[in-house]
Formats: structure tokens, C-alpha cells, sequence
């Protein structure tokens, strides 16, 4: 469960910005309570277009790639993740610093975790992790290059003894930790690898994922139903298996090597494929039959983009993960983009206290039936080029029964474009 997240000199975000999941006061609308917290099920992120809405999630991504290694970084010669704010000579060769503050299940209690650092491409600055079990915060591991300091809780994390002179500059010590069998730092692992963050306007991405689940029966009836009653038209969802021939197979635009792979393998390369089924019918529109379409080629955008995401939601939700995704409105109707919020915020659907985070431009989601003021976030640029992020919750005088989107579309939280006059130069 994610409390917040803090960002500085990322891609547009000079300053430090943080990102908040807590509840705002005396609210009871989409939270849940864990430990002395209200924790939001849902918040969205609304900004004009360039204004980094966007590089809100992509920043916590980035920390979650960096956490999970996944560039592979094995050696000192091995360069990090990197993308400061490129606009000002005080951040363009500076460090960037990262901070997830979440809250972990552990048998019979509920432990609070600060975990953060600072990094540029080639060092990691400084690193910390500190914990919570009973109401008051205990530093676990410190390390600061600059300031020679590098300290290892002795009684509280004893996996970290004996590891602080075997890290490299450029690793992370949670790394280490892990490698050495650390319970802790698999802990810290464990929570970054149950967050996902997806880009909505990209669904052939998550779509593959969607298929695989299917295919392999996780949440395939859930998957069916989920698509079937959202009113594509769609009353089925089918796997088709073909064997690929000889000749498709020389069409494939894969490496060499792999090819090759394929051409020697004894079993037949099999393509699945999904097949949406639509009823059929007569003159007088009674049903006769069934058609089936091919999911690529005969379906809407808005179709393949929900069957796209209804395995990471399932997902997410039966598992009580973390998801973001960006532009989660892009190809779909309102109804449906609310559809999907809906179930972050049903406690009954809802019941493993799931979090989604998205991006959107969908004014029509801007109401206080769907969501507290708390849940409401924006982003807005400056005329530097840098990002800054608040809350509707901030502003003292939003009333309940305030219309949020008009207020918002008449620029009075900010976070809207202002245009210029565009015209053509006069010929002389």
C-alpha cells in the first residue's frame, strides 16, 4: 500500500515534488484504513499536455526499474538510469533522488517502510531505509558517499553486517542485501515488484500480457466477463491456436539466430490468437447465430484497449498490487474509463485494498461523486519548463457541492494550457 512518493530533478520535475495517497480529513469516500492511516483506493492526475502529469508515473517507475535492477547493472564500469531536469545548469549534472514511503503486510502486523536514494549515472549518492512497526520510525541503513557515512543497524538489520565494504558505487546496498539472503531487503523488492505502471495509450504493450493470462487459464473466465458486460457487443471470448507455417515463419522480423532456433525446433510454432464472438441476426431481429471477429483487425481501438487492460486491473485487484497508467481514457467512452475506476473504489470488488494511480484528460471524470477532492491531483509547468504538483485538497474553499470540471476547465486550479493566437505571416 503506497502512503507517498517524492521526486527531485526528474526529467521535468526540477524541485521536489510529492505525491500523496492519504486521505484528506473526515473523509470516508474511496479509503481504507491500515494501520493509524486512510489510505486512498484511487487518484488521478490532471494537467495540460507537456505539463508532466505524465512524468509523475514515469518518474515511479524509473525508482521502481532502478529498485528491481532491470538494466542488469553487474559490474562498476556499468552506467544507472538517469534523466534530470535538462533545463537549468544547476540540474542538468546533478543527482536525482527518489523516496517510497508503503506500508507491508507481515504475519500479524503492518510495517511502515521509508526507502530511498540518490543517484546519478555512475554513483549512488546516498541511500536509506528505515521502518516502522509500532509507531515510531527506526533507521535500518544509511549511506551518504560524500559524507563517508555508512551505517548498518546492528540489532534491526542484522542481513546488512559485514556487506557496506562489498557494494559498488554505482549498487544499490538493498542489492546486496538481497543477494545475501536478506529478509528485509526481499521484502523491498517484493513491494516494488507488486506495482506496475502501464501507458494507456499504448495497449499492444499490456495486450500480449492479457493474452498470456488467458491462455494459460489466470482470471480467463473473470477476463470474459469483465469484456462482455461493458456493452462492446462482444458475448464471448475465444483462444484460436494455428500452427505457423514455413512460410509465415521466414516472414517473422526476428533476429537471425532465433530464427534459425525455429527453423530447427521439433514442435510446430503455434500463433494464439483471440477471437471476440457477436451475435447474429435475421430480418427480424431475432438471434440466429453467432460471428466471430478477429480481435486485431475487425475490433475498435476502445475494445482492444479494455480487453488489453482487464488482465493487469484483475490482476492488480485480486493480488491488492499498485497500478499506474497513463493516459488511462485514451480510445475509451467515459463510461467505461469510470467503469474501470469503479472497481478501485468497491470495497466488494475492492477487497485486498488495491491502489490505482492514472493520468487523464477526461474533465467529465472531474466530479465529486466519483472522487474525494483528495483524489484529485494537477500538474502545471511554469514559464522555466518545471513541474509543479498539488492537490485539489489544498484549496480551502472547494465545497462539496462544487462543479469541479467547470472550475477547472475556467483555469481556476491551474493546470490548463494557455494558448496563444496562431496566424499566418502577412506576405510582403
Amino acid at each position: 500500500m503506497l502512503i507517498q512518493f517524492t521526486v527531485d530533478n526528474f526529467r521535468s520535475i526540477k524541485d521536489s515534488v510529492t505525491f500523496s495517497m492519504i486521505s484528506g480529513s473526515n473523509n470516508t469516500k474511496n479509503v481504507f484504513p491500515a494501520r493509524n492511516y486512510s489510505l486512498l483506493s484511487s487518484a488521478v492526475l490532471y494537467g495540460a499536455n507537456a505539463s508532466g502529469k505524465s512524468n509523475i508515473i514515469k518518474a515511479f517507475g524509473f525508482m521502481r526499474a532502478m529498485v528491481l535492477n532491470t538494466k542488469r547493472v553487474l559490474q562498476s564500469t556499468d552506467t544507472l538510469f538517469h534523466e534530470p531536469f535538462r533545463l537549468s545548469v544547476e540540474t542538468e549534472s546533478a543527482s536525482s533522488s527518489f523516496e517510497a514511503v508503503f506500508l507491508v503486510s507481515s504475519s500479524d502486523k503492518v510495517i511502515k517502510y521509508r526507502y530511498g536514494f540518490e543517484a546519478d549515472n555512475a554513483t549512488i549518492f546516498s541511500e536509506w531505509l528505515f521502518a516502522d512497526e509500532k509507531g515510531k520510525e527506526a533507521r535500518l541503513f544509511y549511506r551518504d558517499v560524500e559524507g563517508k557515512e555508512f551505517y548498518v543497524n546492528p540489532e534491526k538489520f542484522k542481513e546488512g553486517h559485514g556487506l557496506k565494504d562489498k557494494v559498488l558505487p554505482n549498487s544499490l546496498f538493498l542489492w546486496k542485501c538481497d543477494q545475501d539472503g536478506g529478509a528485509v531487503s526481499k521484502t523491498i523488492l517484493t513491494w516494488f515488484k507488486n506495482t506496475n505502471t502501464i501507458d494507456g495509450a499504448k495497449s499492444s504493450e499490456y495486450a500480449t500480457y492479457t493474452l498470456d493470462q488467458m491462455s494459460r487459464g489466470d482470471h480467463k473466465s473473470e477476463i470474459v466477463k469483465m469484456v462482455c458486460v461493458a456493452d462492446l457487443g462482444v458475448s464471448d471470448i475465444l483462444l484460436e491456436e494455428n500452427e505457423v507455417s514455413q512460410a509465415e515463419l521466414e516472414k517473422l522480423n526476428i533476429p537471425e539466430k532465433m530464427l534459425s532456433q525455429l527453423r530447427a525446433a521439433k514442435s510446430p510454432l503455434i500463433e494464439i490468437g483471440i477471437k471476440t464472438v457477436h451475435n447474429k441476426y435475421d430480418e427480424s431481429d431475432q438471434c440466429i447465430g453467432i460471428e466471430t471477429f478477429d480481435l486485431d483487425s475487425d475490433e475498435s481501438e476502445g475494445t482492444k484497449k479494455y480487453f488489453s487492460l482487464s488482465a493487469p486491473f484483475l490482476d492488480t485487484l485480486k493480488n491488492g498490487k499498485i497500478l499506474f497508467v497513463d493516459e488511462l481514457d485514451s480510445s475509451l467512452h467515459p463510461m467505461l474509463t469510470i467503469s474501470l475506476i469503479s472497481m478501485f473504489n468497491n470495497p466488494k470488488i475492492n477487497t485486498k485494498n488495491a491502489q490505482l494511480i492514472f493520468t487523464t484528460h477526461d474533465t467529465n471524470l472531474l466530479n465529486q461523486q466519483l472522487f474525494h477532492k483528495s483524489q484529485i491531483w494537477f500538474t502545471e509547468k511554469d514559464s522555466y519548463g518545471v513541474t509543479h504538483l498539488h492537490s485539489l485538497a489544498e484549496y480551502k474553499k472547494v465545497r462539496p457541492t462544487d462543479n469541479i470540471e467547470k472550475h477547472y476547465v475556467q483555469g481556476k486550479y491551474g493546470a490548463i494550457p494557455y494558448l496563444g493566437t496562431f496566424t499566418f505571416a502577412e506576405k510582403s
